[in-house]
């Protein structure tokens, strides 16, 4: 028979964990999930199915008459700009909360990613131009190849010469490969590509954290469970259904809840904040250390992993003015 501290804990919304002894544990990991109202579409909806489902009357797309076609598509482009879309879309913190201890090596990483390019040697040239000044980039764009062709003209038997001659080899229709890369085993030359590290984009942030969960009495226990199944809950989206028959189909998902995620310290932030993530994956191991149970069929040891990624990138206001 379920204890009264068992049913508090199946009933609660705001959970936690250690429960036994608390002020132990100053150092906290708080997971807020974030409800966030979804636009409402409905009047954009109503003005495309007026325009590609319109009957033959009425002028739609369906009507086959090209020109009021056309029209009906330039009239129902204009509605849309001024079409109202009601909705919030700021994320608003519910109390659906869970509070468990810190663990030890809390990670974060930022990283961004480059890539390379080969500018080859007239890229090469146009860079350096660019870096001289509009005159000499002007020059160069006028000439175009030939500048660069003229300045592989040299003495004979020299590295430039050589290089030279591998270029024109290079453009024989059909045998330019070959040829191209016959004359620089030969000459013992070979282009300089002149790749430049270009930078390409912010990447998000990805946060993984490990619990190991012990139980220390029944309730405890009980909390534990509802942890794991409130995580795995709000991992998984909720069906868009719709009625065929006796039965309901899903057609579509809608978009899981967002967590905010809090570092605390005797009840105040510390730490670098973190953005709104959404929960991509629950990892549970049930007694990996030792076989044994409560006396309720509760596990005595659990393992819980969670991985997160932040909704959004970071740039650098965010981190010096926003504290992330």
């Amino acid at each position: 028979m379920p204890t009264q501290g068992v049913e508090e804990a199946r009933k609660a919304v705001n959970l936690e964990y250690p429960l036994n002894n608390p002020d132990e544990y100053k150092g906290r990991l708080v997971f807020t999930v974030l409800f966030e109202p979804p636009s409402d579409l409905s009047s954009i909806s109503s003005a495309i199915t007026d325009l590609f489902v319109g009957d033959e009357d009425d002028g739609g797309i369906a009507s086959g008459n090209k020109e009021e076609a056309l029209q009906s598509a330039e009239q129902t482009l204009g509605k849309l700009k001024n079409l109202p879309i009601s909705g919030d879309r700021s994320p608003q913190r519910t109390n659906r909360q869970v509070s468990v201890y810190l663990p030890l090596g809390l990670q974060y990483r930022d990283n961004v990613a480059y890539e390379n390019m080969d500018l080859g040697a007239l890229g090469g040239a146009a860079e350096l131009g660019m870096k001289s000044g509009a005159n000499a980039l002007a020059s160069m764009i006028d000439a175009g190849a030939q500048t660069l062709a003229a300045g592989f003209k040299g003495s004979a038997g020299s590295a430039l010469t050589t290089l030279g001659a591998t270029k024109l080899l290079a453009k024989v229709p059909g045998l330019g490969d070959e040829l191209g890369g016959a004359a620089k085993v030969a000459g013992r030359v070979t282009t300089n590509p002149n790749t430049r590290v270009l930078f390409k984009q912010v990447n998000l942030r990805e946060f993984a954290f490990t619990f190991k969960f012990i139980p220390t009495s029944q309730k405890e226990a009980e909390e534990v469970k509802q942890i794991v199944k409130f995580f795995r809950t709000e991992l998984y989206p909720e069906d868009i259904e719709i009625d065929v028959g006796q039965s309901k189909l899903s057609v579509g998902y809608k978009f899981p809840n967002k967590f905010a995620i809090d570092v605390v310290y005797d009840g105040e932030e510390v730490a670098t904040k973190i953005k709104p993530c959404y929960l991509r994956d629950v990892g549970v191991t049930y007694n990996n250390t030792a076989m044994s149970m409560h006396s309720d069929g509760n596990f005595s040891e659990v393992e819980m992993t969670l991985a997160f990624q932040e909704t959004r990138t970071l740039n650098r206001k965010d981190v010096e003015e926003g504290g992330f």
